[in-house]
């Protein structure tokens, strides 16, 4: 009778053990995620209360319109294990390039580069960009403002664009003005010069099944090795807010975007402080974590920081830091 005991006991120790044992896996991968660095590679820093004031936000965004300086950052690194940070100028102003530069000079492990701001396809541009470029902080520009319209890209625009490359400088590209067949022609154009697609390559987020030619014309774009994209501004292109921060409502929008880039082109931003019209940076943070982390460690490196590392020539950075 005793030994039919023991016998029943088995398979109840044995499931007991295995939760033990899961728990403690849970535990070790808890611990292992949180020693990868992150480098949020896309936020913005300004001053409203500059006597010369500034271009954006506008005073009608009653989140946005506020300073939003490096002590205000500090603290959401501080409450998130953030490492460092990629700053993107947001203002069409030249002079606020170096403004920016300034401003967190202070603290060059944190705030290690600058994606810059600059009217491209100008006489005046090379002389701007070298400058700025002499600055190692300085890592390129973004494409923001679409000055012609369709006529955008004339001969002075290709021009700069391949000087870009020449100056082993990047192109970040915003996906409102700009589109992924626009990034296709570049990558064509310009094959050494990388390219940034910003806030999920400008999909529209529902939760449902990405739109079929969206995700044509990103097959397009990542055909070309010299094209990445950055998993920012996931709240953003929900159109929600508050935005949803159920993980599984982003999936299939995720799900295409490592389709097609896997593991060593996708690289990790949060659009903060635009992130606050959605939710907080801890369950924005979450939604990518929760998304990546199953993928495996060397994965999650490459998106927190490996890959911004690769794509933008920053200072190396160890597990741990």
């Amino acid at each position: 009778m005793k030994k039919a005991q023991r016998f029943l006991c088995c398979p109840a120790l044995l499931i007991l053990l295995s939760v033990i044992a899961a728990q403690r896996v849970t535990i070790a991968a808890h611990k292992e995620v949180h020693s990868i660095p992150i480098i949020d590679t896309h936020i913005h820093l300004y001053d409203t209360a500059r006597p010369q004031g500034l271009p954006w936000p506008p005073p009608t965004d009653k989140v946005l319109y506020r300073p939003v300086l490096p002590a205000d950052f500090d603290k959401i690194c501080q409450d998130n294990q953030i490492a460092a940070t990629v700053i993107v100028e947001a203002s069409e102003w030249l002079d606020d390039n170096q403004w920016v530069l300034d401003l967190v000079k202070h603290n060059p492990k944190r705030y290690i580069a600058l994606v810059g701001s600059l009217e491209i396809g100008t006489p005046e541009f090379g002389a701007q960009f070298e400058k700025l470029s002499r600055d190692k902080r300085f890592v390129g520009l973004r494409l923001r403002e679409r000055p012609r319209g369709e006529d955008f890209f004339n001969e002075e625009v290709w021009r700069d664009l391949k000087l870009m490359a020449e100056l082993n400088q990047t192109l970040d590209v915003l996906m409102f003005s700009f589109s992924l067949n626009d990034i296709d022609m570049i990558a064509k154009k310009v094959p050494t010069l990388k390219i940034l697609s910003n806030h999920v390559a400008g999909a529209d987020i529902d939760g449902k099944a990405v739109d079929p030619t969206w995700a044509a014309a990103l097959k397009r774009a990542a055909a070309h090795p010299n094209v990445y994209c950055k998993v920012s501004g996931l709240f953003q292109q929900s159109h929600q807010r508050p935005s949803p921060t159920n993980t599984d409502f982003y999936r299939p929008l995720l799900d295409e975007l490592w389709k097609v880039f896997g593991e060593d082109r996708l690289v990790y931003g949060s659009n903060w402080p635009v992130t606050m019209h959605g939710g907080t940076y801890a369950a924005y943070k979450h939604i990518v974590l929760d998304y990546f982390t199953p993928k495996g460690t060397i994965a999650l490196e490459k998106l927190l920081y490996r890959n911004a590392i690769k794509f933008y020539g920053l200072p190396d950075m160890k597990l741990g830091e």
